[in-house]
């Protein structure tokens, strides 16, 4: 058999999201791809043409631009669900307020068809 040199491969310091690599199915690219230590080897190679270069910037801003508004989408949605959470919590919290008044008032109602009254105490005062 022949000996084969291990060589273990480089970590990923930044992972890629499902999104990122649906687009490079795509044929596109993300700023996470571009950080990949593999898409930095290649943009160390000799300068190309002016144009060609023209062109990778133009479409390198078209990217990121696409990008920013995904993110300003997505925070403005979990923005958005941040305050129906809050909302629902205060909700929450208010029928909870209820709840005990109407238990109290229920309490008091059945106390006084046995001729007892109702005091306020806590329910750490019973048998």
């Amino acid at each position: 058999m022949d000996s084969y040199t291990y060589h273990a491969l480089y970590p990923i310091e930044e992972e890629i999201t499902p999104q990122d690599h649906r687009i490079l199915q795509n044929g596109g690219t993300s700023s996470n791809i571009e950080r990949l230590r593999s898409r930095l080897q290649q943009s160390k190679l000799p300068p190309r043409s002016l144009k060609k270069r023209v062109e990778d910037l133009a479409y390198e801003n078209s990217y990121l631009k696409a990008e920013l508004a995904w993110h300003t989408e997505t925070k403005h949605a979990l923005l958005q669900f941040r305050e129906e959470m809050y909302t629902m919590f205060h909700r929450m919290e208010d029928a909870l307020v209820e709840l005990e008044n109407c238990l109290r008032i229920a309490e008091s109602h059945y106390l006084s068809f046995w001729g007892l009254d109702f005091c306020n105490t806590n329910s750490n005062d019973m048998i």
